[in-house]
């Protein structure tokens, strides 16, 4: 399954933008989004890697996988893929190996025009003395815990509680 600037289109190998074949995820799976990139280098090679949810994906045991990485002072990265309007978006937690713990915001286009184009990743450290908890979408934050929606797009919190 794939999506398309948001519309449901189906499992089928396609060309997007020389992307090569999308089939299961909304991420093109032949070439790593710098979230992807970075988050992984920033865990570093003997981090614990709890995988990445497409945007339909049940988050529960990448969810668990981190929380017991983050108990176990192990450096690790969850990824959660995020319903964008009009380009690829998501966020991901790491802990890298020194022991911090960082939010990453992603948006493949933030100009708006779809694709890869012109990728930006936003790092944000978590408050110290570090929690992480689960949101009702299952998914890990460290920020506070807000009723009320976040500011804008790359706000600490990018998705209303």
């Amino acid at each position: 399954m794939y999506t398309i600037r948001g519309t449901f289109v189906g499992c089928a190998t396609v060309l997007l933008a020389g992307l090569g074949s999308v089939c299961s995820g909304e991420q093109p799976a032949a070439k790593p989004d710098l979230l992807n990139s970075q988050s992984k280098q920033m865990m570093g090679p003997s981090g614990i890697d709890c995988g990445s949810v497409s945007i339909r994906e049940n988050p529960k045991d990448a969810t668990e996988c981190a929380l017991g990485a983050q108990k176990a002072g192990e450096p690790f990265r969850v990824l959660y893929y995020l319903q964008g309007i009009d380009s690829f978006v998501g966020v991901a937690i790491v802990r890298t190996p020194d022991g911090a713990v960082i939010a990453l915001q992603y948006d493949s286009d933030p100009m708006g025009g779809g694709g890869r184009a012109h990728e930006m990743v936003s790092p944000k450290r978590c408050p110290e003395p570090v929690n992480l908890w689960v949101n009702p979408s299952g998914r890990l934050n460290c920020f506070q815990r807000a009723s009320s929606p976040p500011q804008n797009g790359m706000s600490p919190n990018a998705e209303p509680y």
